[in-house]
């Protein structure tokens, strides 16, 4: 090979790979939680803007996957969760692309369910996500849910209240299954007076740590560990019991033990951890 014949292949090469490195992108994927609006788009636009400054924490391409926020997060179809996180992780992060998920809430429900059906791990399935940074995990349900629906004998609450019920979002999904994608769970502890009388151990006034923490039980719990093990009932009678989060959850590592003191939207700015 001549050295000019060299020289043009050398160049084409580094152009190929230029080309390679300039197409390929990292997004942060926002999916919001209960609401009362409809959120439904995906892209850069924050629909209804469910989201507001909180996400200014977070640098770099930001991608809004939005649906109607009183619906069941494990129903597919026009303004569902599972049908707009499908295409939007489709598009944004296939190929090159690779992707954080940042969910909020009933957000994080929605993820966890999508990733428990995959069918196999993400990476598999041809899907480049680094993690999941689940900020008030109300995957696990909420006791205000179940509240709302004993008093009113099941006559109350939208489709997406129904969802929360405790029992219900326990056993929607294998939990233990998230695709091989780490959730990492920030939980609050700043509660409000009335909802922290139903919510057990610590919450951010929509949920409890039990859910927030991703534990595999629920529980009234003040810390967000694993394994935690604390003394419950009425002493002599008490006794030693030992908590897990499910396989593949974790505390997010710059969050200490007890957790943040912020309230359920507050939490929303934290999607940089």
């Amino acid at each position: 090979m001549t050295k000019r014949n060299l020289f043009l292949s050398l160049t084409l090469l580094m152009s190929i790979l230029l080309a390679g490195s300039l197409s390929a992108q990292t997004h942060t994927i926002f999916i919001h939680g209960k609401s009362s609006s409809n959120h439904n788009g995906i892209g850069t636009n924050d629909v209804n803007n469910y989201w507001g400054s909180s996400t200014n924490s977070v640098g770099g391409s930001k991608i809004f996957i939005g649906y109607d926020g009183t619906t069941d997060p494990r129903t597919y179809g026009s303004a569902r969760a599972q049908t707009n996180i499908t295409t939007g992780l489709s598009t944004y992060c296939r190929g090159s692309n690779s992707c954080k998920i940042v969910c909020h809430s009933a957000g994080c429900y929605a993820i966890e369910f999508w990733l428990s059906n995959l069918g196999g791990t993400a990476s598999s399935r041809g899907f480049n996500l680094t993690k999941v940074t689940a900020l008030a995990a109300a995957s696990g349900g909420s006791e205000l849910a179940s509240a709302l629906n004993a008093i009113t004998f099941g006559f109350a609450g939208n489709a997406m209240d129904k969802s929360l019920i405790v029992g219900t979002a326990r056993g929607a999904f294998n939990h233990n299954n998230t695709g091989s994608v780490g959730i990492f769970h920030v939980p609050g502890y700043k509660g409000m007076f009335g909802a922290s009388a139903i919510l057990p151990g610590e919450d951010d006034y929509a949920v409890a740590y039990h859910s927030s923490c991703g534990y595999n039980r629920t529980g009234g719990l003040s810390k967000c560990q694993s394994p935690l093990t604390q003394s419950e009932g009425i002493w002599p009678f008490n006794r030693n019991v030992t908590y897990y989060q499910y396989s593949g959850h974790f505390r997010a590592p710059s969050v200490g033990t007890s957790g943040l003191y912020l309230d359920h939207g507050q939490i929303k700015s934290e999607g940089w951890r």
